[in-house]
């Protein structure tokens, strides 16, 4: 399937999960099967798995680190790990202010309710 979609178009295919630390053993068997079979495509970059999670919720022994693993020793693909760490609540307020086009000063206490809820 993925080599198919990926071979009829010039731009890469993407596929993204968010929230990671919650997945279940059936997706993670479904993905498992995705990223197997499109061996080709992650070779020659046509297909790309980006998935989120909070890493504090992440163990090595993780269903998806575990096949993860599996995927790359038996297809030879690379996992790249990035560590993401939040935002200040300057620079969270000065994108608010920015999205919102307002002043900074207007939009401080949302930026700080935001701030309080995503860290």
């Amino acid at each position: 399937f993925v080599d198919v979609i990926s071979r009829c178009h010039e731009e890469p295919l993407i596929l993204f999960l968010d929230d990671c630390q919650w997945i279940d053993n059936a997706s993670v068997a479904l993905l498992n099967q995705i990223l197997m079979i499109s061996g080709s495509a992650i070779r020659d970059h046509r297909f790309f798995f980006f998935g989120a999670c909070r890493d504090d919720e992440m163990r090595e022994s993780h269903p998806l680190n575990t096949m993860l693993t599996t995927v790359n020793i038996l297809c030879g693909t690379k996992t790249t790990k990035i560590q993401l760490t939040s935002m200040s609540k300057d620079a969270l307020n000065e994108m608010v202010s920015t999205e919102l086009s307002l002043l900074p000063r207007i939009t401080r206490p949302l930026a700080n309710i935001l701030h309080h809820k995503t860290k």
